[in-house]
């Protein structure tokens, strides 16, 4: 799967232990629209305990992004000065804030990458209570099919691309390096705890080089697993990234399968 891609990760927290049951998680959120172009930003969820109602002025920062065409691969400036809103939580201390808006080419960015950094602060004094980030991805050229066969215990990531010479003459944008970020989710027996397994941050388990054909298409199978020990349950999800000759990344796609789900079968 490719395309629209939504990610957030959490940087800090400030609810208590006591009150984390209650809490929806505090988030920033980007969208890059693949139908209009149209790209909208926001944040939602708690971030104080129960109580009094605060106000937080909440700054909203492109950090960086890639644009991808057929000629050109170009970085993204932060911008100038973050958005600001100013709001005010709820006495359950949950707040919700709408950013920046842009737009970008969905037709002519072969791909499009942007990452957005969110700041609260408190508003009279100015202090920083907590950072999100998030990243929204739009890929026309590469698409990832993960194959759970349950028969052989296997689970097959196989990427494909095409446009893969699209970008600048020296090699900027033109696809050159497949990493392979993957997730494991796994119970061995019904009664046990089931358990997710994954290099945290950006960290990658695979990487290739990838090899072009003339018209720029390149087909690369990252792993093959084989899944001996017959757990309960069993899942991956895996993150592609795709990069060029200077380490940008140009690409990106997503995909998820189950293996084996004692649930379906007893």
């Amino acid at each position: 799967m490719a395309g629209l891609a939504v990610s957030a990760v959490v940087v800090g927290v400030l609810v208590p232990a006591t009150a984390a049951s209650a809490a929806t998680r505090l988030r920033a959120n980007i969208t890059c629209d693949a139908e209009t172009g149209e790209i909208t930003t926001w944040v939602s969820g708690t971030l104080f305990a129960p109580g009094p109602a605060k106000q937080v002025t909440v700054e909203f920062q492109r950090r960086t992004g890639v644009r991808v065409t057929a000629t050109a691969r170009t970085v993204l400036a932060p911008l100038a000065q973050p958005f600001r809103v100013t709001t005010t939580s709820t006495s359950s201390g949950d707040i919700s804030a709408v950013g920046y808006t842009g737009a970008f080419d969905p037709v002519a960015d072969l791909f499009y990458r942007e990452q957005l950094t969110v700041t609260f602060k408190d508003a009279a004094t100015g202090a920083n209570l907590a950072t999100r980030e998030a990243t929204c991805d739009h890929d026309q050229r590469t698409r990832v099919t993960l194959t759970c066969d349950p028969v052989a215990g296997t689970v097959t990531a196989v990427v494909n691309g095409v446009n893969g010479a699209a970008g600048d003459s020296s090699g900027a944008g033109r696809a050159s390096r497949v990493s392979y970020h993957i997730a494991t989710i796994k119970q061995q027996r019904p009664n046990d705890p089931g358990y997710r397994s994954e290099i945290l941050g950006e960290g990658w388990d695979i990487q290739h080089q990838v090899v072009k054909a003339a018209d720029g298409t390149w087909i690369d199978t990252g792993y093959v697993h084989t899944i001996t020990s017959n757990p309960y349950y069993y899942a991956e999800e895996i993150t592609v990234g795709v990069f060029d000759l200077y380490g940008i990344r140009v690409g990106t796609a997503t995909g998820a399968c189950t293996l084996f789900d004692g649930s379906q079968t007893s």
